[in-house]
């Protein structure tokens, strides 16, 4: 999460990470410092996802805003594409090819033990997953520094999440999602624009003319 003051912040942070830490306790701490310090950002987002089923991978590109608390929009595609929005309390699904939306409330769509729960602000890293420093992804061999993260809860079928985190400012650069049935979805975040005063407007969605409303399952 780039943007201005990026310096000074990462060097705040840096001051706060003590000796006795451990190397992941010190990259754990300084990443959830810099989210918690993040009152809302935007930023270009690429998505490659693999279909372990289907053997093949799809490759989207976006953007996605988020504001706390728990407000976010994820738009892929040129506006065709699937749009997933949440206003604090409920969560939005938009499929415009199927011409349905799904709706869940946000708190039990991602609870603190899914993968994902992180990355929209509903997890804590230390609380809700076991934190280990994953080798390097070969793509930003020298540029990241990779957190493998595993779920506390759960009986091991919620899947797993790494977090490609930049060694200089602790934001998160990419992440990997991976699912309890082998898919995988790969995020790269680029233009990273942090305290912009996003606008309430954004994350209000309004259902369109002549799409299905489904009640999406708890977790889903």
């Amino acid at each position: 999460m780039h943007g201005a003051g990026a310096d000074s912040d990462a060097a705040s942070l840096d001051s706060r990470l003590t000796t006795h830490d451990s190397p992941v306790a010190a990259v754990v701490g300084a990443v959830q410092q810099r989210y918690d310090a993040t009152t809302d950002f935007t930023a270009d987002v690429r998505q490659e996802m693999t279909v372990a089923s289907l053997g093949k991978t799809l490759n989207a590109r976006g953007t996605v805003s988020f504001r706390r608390p728990g407000k976010l929009r994820w738009q892929l595609g040129d506006g065709s594409g699937q749009l997933i929005v949440a206003d604090g309390t409920t969560l939005w699904l938009y499929q415009p090819d199927d011409k349905q939306v799904l709706k869940a409330p946000f708190q039990s769509a991602f609870r603190a033990s899914t993968p994902i729960s992180f990355l929209l602000g509903v997890g804590r890293i230390a609380d809700d997953f076991d934190a280990s420093l994953d080798p390097p992804d070969p793509q930003h061999a020298d540029e990241l520094t990779w957190l493998k993260l595993i779920p506390r809860q759960g009986d091991g079928t919620l899947g797993w999440l790494r977090l490609g985190v930049d060694p200089k400012t602790y934001d998160i650069a990419a992440a990997e999602i991976h699912d309890q049935v082998g898919n995988l979805t790969r995020l790269q975040f680029a233009n990273f624009r942090r305290g912009v005063g996003l606008d309430d407007k954004l994350f209000v969605f309004k259902v369109p003319d002549g799409v299905d409303v489904v009640e999406a399952p708890i977790g889903f």
